[in-house]
Formats: C-alpha cells, sequence, structure tokens
C-alpha cells in the first residue's frame, strides 16, 4: 500500500519560529515555509541559501541531492587514495570540490552555517550508529562493542575533517567544521571526550 505523505499542520512548524525549522524532513516543504518567512528576518534568507547551497533544485520529480552527505563520502573515498605526482593535482582539483559541496570554500561561514552543519553530524552519527554494515567487521558477521564503534566514528571525522585536508593545506579552512563534529560527537556518545582523545592520539599522530 502507498501510503499518505501527509504533514504536520504548517502553523506547528511556524510557531517559535525556527524552534522546528529541522523537524521538517521533506526538503521542498522546508523550503516552502522558508520562503513563507523570509519577509520576517534577514536570517531566513541566510537560511535559504543554506538549503539551496546542501539540496540544489533538480529536474520536476526527481529526489533532492543532499551534496553535504555526498561531498563527505566522496572525501572519506578519494582521501585514501594513494597519492603520488602523477595525480596530486587531480585529487586535489576533487577535494576542493567536495570541501565547496560541504559549503567550507567559497561560502561565508557563520552560526546558521554551523548549525546546518550540527544538523548534518547528528545525522551522520545517529546512521553510522544504527547501520549495521558501518558498526561490524568481516562482511557484517561480527559486531563492534560500544567502545569500538565510538571509536571508528571519532577516527572517520577527525580523518574527513583534520587528515585528509591537511594534505592539500585545507586544515585551518576545515577547522570550524571539525569543532562542530566534534562537539556534537561529543555531546551524543557516552564517554565522547575520552574516545574522542584516544581516537585523535591515533589518527593525528
Amino acid at each position: 500500500m502507498i501510503l499518505r505523505n501527509e504533514h504536520k499542520d504548517t502553523m506547528y512548524y511556524e510557531e517559535n519560529w525556527p524552534l522546528h525549522y529541522y523537524e521538517i524532513e521533506d526538503i521542498d516543504f522546508r523550503e516552502e515555509i522558508l520562503k513563507k518567512k523570509l519577509a520576517e528576518d534577514c536570517d531566513n534568507q541566510r537560511r535559504l541559501d543554506i538549503l539551496l547551497k546542501r539540496y540544489p533544485k533538480l529536474s520536476s520529480g526527481q529526489k533532492r541531492k543532499d551534496n553535504f552527505i555526498a561531498a563527505w563520502m566522496n572525501l572519506f573515498i578519494t582521501g585514501r587514495l594513494g597519492i603520488n605526482f602523477l595525480n596530486k593535482n587531480r585529487i586535489k582539483k576533487e577535494v576542493t570540490s567536495y570541501l565547496q559541496d560541504l559549503c567550507i570554500l567559497d561560502f561565508p561561514i557563520d552560526d546558521l552555517l554551523k548549525e546546518e552543519w550540527r544538523q548534518f553530524a547528528i545525522f551522520w552519527i545517529t546512521t553510522c550508529i544504527n547501520d549495521k554494515t558501518y558498526d561490524s567487521t568481516i562482511f557484517g558477521l561480527i559486531r563492534l562493542n560500544d567502545k569500538a564503534l565510538a571509536m571508528k566514528i571519532a577516527s572517520d571525522i577527525i580523518e574527513i575533517t583534520c587528515s585528509i585536508p591537511s594534505r592539500f593545506n585545507y586544515e585551518a579552512d576545515c577547522k570550524p567544521l571539525y569543532d562542530v563534529m566534534k562537539s556534537a560527537y561529543i555531546d551524543m556518545i557516552e564517554d565522547g571526550e575520552k574516545y574522542w582523545t584516544e581516537a585523535a592520539s591515533v589518527t593525528l599522530r
């Protein structure tokens, strides 16, 4: 059965705006409500700019791509490739493009963008915790214990926001995203600060 996709009443999301902004999971609906609020506060125009950067408009009927997710995964894959004098320029060009998609380069960084990054961080960390492929080893046959999973998540974040960018002199540019991801991780994970410190001591050595 195809279930109807029902939204909560628009007034629910508009009440105490922007308290419920990130509860609007349907991006088209989020954009629709945001556009209604543009005249009320200049911050809403900035939110719209960030939304369109993260979820660009596509042809009618197509699901909107999450540029943050795509760029994050591509950084993870590309950053683990072996780098030599033959491919360094190509890989740097790709990494630069991914950082632009994450709004790290060529895009103003402010508190509203950091809110968007934090929402992404919460989504990604939650996905890793709940994904049976991510939290396992040996082709999914053995589940990681809580500490191993927490360390893996921290190590991956540190690698993507620090280790990989540093190979192309982007470490300083990525520091704001690194800080947001670290803060979200510590807030979400039991003993997160301890695990982050341990992971950083290994990943950044």
